[in-house]
């Protein structure tokens, strides 16, 4: 047994906040109560975190502990306008965390496939999603007509979703 959280676990319960806000938020219609829940999620995940065994799945350990958290919240409250069967939230929470880890899945070849870009295209790719510059001055900065970089990055674009298809294997269709 550890006497504090280890790195891993801190490193862990930090990169899932944002992931687990969107599971408790799918689940619970008040963002008030959505923010109550993560909040006392995190506070049960560090007073468990002995329980915490490096390799696993954490995001699904943390989904789980806010579905319980969820379920308690649910069962304290007498009258809510908007209250769905327990049944329909369980299903909508095991829909959640399947598609979380389609999109981790998804994100990781995406992720694979840009690194296999070549630089121009990379650099391409930052000026237009990540800094967010509009066509022209792009087209300015690299001394190119607007349409032609427009339809650059729209073949870029088509190369990236092919490869994520083919990372992904036939069931990702």
């Amino acid at each position: 047994m550890h006497d504090s959280p280890s790195k891993e676990f801190v490193t862990e319960i930090t990169a899932v906040q944002r992931r687990l806000y969107g599971f408790v938020r799918t689940l619970v219609y008040d963002r008030e109560m959505a923010d109550e829940i993560v909040q006392e999620t995190n506070v049960a995940l560090w007073e468990q975190f002995e329980r915490f065994e490096a390799g696993t799945n954490f995001a699904a350990w943390a989904c789980r502990v806010a579905w319980f958290k969820v379920l308690d919240h649910r069962r304290s409250q007498k009258v809510h306008r908007l209250r769905f069967s327990d049944t329909l939230v369980e299903t909508l929470a095991a829909e959640v965390v399947e598609a979380n880890d389609e999109l981790d899945a998804e994100r990781s070849a995406l992720e694979q496939c840009v690194a296999k870009l070549s630089r121009h295209h990379r650099d391409l790719l930052s000026l237009y999603y990540e800094k967010r510059l509009p066509l022209a001055d792009i087209a300015a900065a690299l001394n190119k007509n607007a349409n032609a970089i427009g339809q650059m990055i729209h073949r870029v674009r088509a190369t990236l979703r092919s490869c994520v298809g083919r990372q992904l294997g036939p069931s990702s269709s």
